[in-house]
């Protein structure tokens, strides 16, 4: 009996949109319906192909590779697909499926939505739109993270806030969602703040005279305004919500307070086109727009502040002491409440195989001695991270940029293969190129888009390679004044 191949993707954009009818149990349905009403399918023996959580454009697809095996030893002789993108987003690759491939191997190919059986259309120009049409989901997977992220650069560069959340001391304009206004109920704690930050007050101080005076909380005013509950997305809302040091201590380092608009401050990138990775760039990176609303914090204010912080931080950072070569990072961490060294401690644990497991943490003696609550911080857990911070900003080599150059522009030059492709295959459905011409052209423009992409996993091998190395005292001595962190979160790093 011939078979009929089901042929499911469930995408990872599907997942996220959590849509029932984008579903694995009801695309199943859908494909099942449509066959129990034709006549001539219905009896077909049914097999399943379901590939979960895959793009369309990556053709590693393991329920894909292993329906076209069972194609081409002829043990499927029917497709069904409940639409086009389903089964494959290159449109060129769909095409020699639907023209050369299938016809050759006598494989009937239905995609429901698209209103597409290949024993129907076949020879009356049907299969010109279904190209154009693959086109389109072609630039659809391709160019839709680019464009939203070109509007949001734009509206960034206009100082339009898209954040749904303003920061404390400022509320939504109820006429401009994307402009931003002070609170009346908030700013003038705003101000308070650094007002007893100049007067000498240190930020456990000022904190216990925010919960003294019971000011309403950053958490308490968000939940005001918004009407929601964001309690299972930022922060806990408590039954008696009080401040912290970390609100104190941001409050005091956010320019937003001056009416400059701040973007940019991390870079969002994907890796192998598929995990996406944030890096924190420099200060010096970041984008702004001045005077783009009102401000609560004069500039000259907002100065002096930060002048006075780095004022109360130890300069020395002890090079000497005698447990530095335990970690690198020893003499550079500094903590966000008193701006004092943190100090290394060292613990040694035995497991079960007898291996011994060395930890190492730091920790501000003097919090500890204040009675403050601290958090340490994994010397394993953020020596990577103030690594990974040096590669970013010392990633400025003639070579590396060189190789960042390469990479761009052999981009371009696939990109400029692939549309001579589509020319090709243009002129070939318009009759003004034969199909072995065709063939010909297209496994040439194949052959040196390969060779591109080899060259260029290579350049990115190198890249690798040259990022290798550990983190070392040298290293930061090097690139590195101070570094501000909380538990294993890189707050600040000052640089050389």
């Amino acid at each position: 009996m011939s078979k009929i191949a089901l042929y499911i993707r469930l995408s990872v954009e599907d997942q996220i949109k959590f849509k029932e009818s984008e579903s694995i149990i009801s695309q199943r349905m859908y494909l099942n319906d449509y066959l129990n009403q034709n006549t001539e399918l219905k009896h077909l023996e049914r097999v399943e192909y379901i590939d979960d959580g895959y793009s369309g454009t990556n053709e590693n697809r393991p329920s894909y590779q292993r329906l076209l095996e069972d194609v081409k030893s002829g043990q499927v002789t029917n497709i069904i697909v409940k639409d086009m993108s389903r089964f494959l987003r290159d449109y060129i690759t769909l095409g020699d499926y639907l023209e050369n491939i299938f016809p050759f191997l006598g494989i009937r190919f239905i995609a429901i939505n698209d209103g597409y059986d290949s024993s129907k259309e076949v020879g009356n120009g049907v299969e010109l739109d279904v190209q154009f049409k693959n086109l389109m989901y072609d630039f659809y997977a391709k160019d839709a993270s680019a464009k939203v992220k070109a509007v949001k650069k734009t509206l960034n560069e206009q100082g339009k806030i898209q954040s749904w959340n303003p920061p404390y001391g400022y509320m939504k304009d109820p006429e401009d969602k994307y402009k931003i206004i002070p609170d009346e109920e908030t700013s003038w704690v705003v101000k308070k703040i650094y007002e007893l930050y100049l007067e000498g007050l240190s930020t456990r101080k000022i904190k216990d005279y925010l919960n003294e005076n019971e000011i309403i909380t950053p958490a308490q005013r968000k939940l005001q305004l918004t009407k929601m509950d964001y309690s299972n997305r930022y922060t806990t809302i408590k039954d008696n919500p009080a401040w912290n040091f970390s609100s104190v201590i941001d409050i005091l380092a956010d320019e937003i307070y001056t009416g400059t608009y701040i973007y940019s401050r991390v870079d969002k990138s994907l890796v192998n086109g598929t995990k996406e990775k944030s890096k924190y760039l420099p200060k010096e990176d970041w984008g702004r727009v001045v005077n783009n609303h009102e401000e609560i914090i004069s500039k000259d204010v907002f100065d002096e502040v930060q002048e006075l912080k780095a004022s109360k931080r130890f300069k020395d950072k002890n090079t000497d002491y005698k447990w530095h070569n335990h970690s690198p990072l020893q003499g550079f961490l500094y903590c966000p409440e008193c701006g004092h060294v943190l100090a290394m401690t060292r613990s040694k644990r035995q497991r079960k195989d007898g291996t011994v497991k060395e930890h190492r943490y730091f920790r501000c003696r003097y919090c500890k001695n204040d009675g403050v609550k601290i958090i340490g911080s994994n010397a394993d857990k953020v020596e990577p991270l103030v690594l990974e911070a040096i590669k970013v900003k010392c990633d400025i080599s003639s070579e590396i940029q060189e190789q960042k150059k390469y990479l761009i522009d052999s981009d371009v030059l696939i990109q400029d293969l692939e549309s001579k492709k589509l020319a090709s295959y243009e002129k070939y459905k318009l009759g003004k190129m034969t199909r072995l011409d065709f063939i010909e052209e297209k496994k040439k423009l194949d052959e040196e888009i390969d060779a591109l992409i080899n060259e260029q996993s290579k350049k990115v091998v190198q890249q690798a390679n040259m990022h290798e190395e550990k983190l070392t005292r040298k290293l930061m001595e090097k690139d590195i004044k101070s570094i501000i962190v909380r538990g294993n979160q890189i707050l600040k790093i000052e640089w050389k």
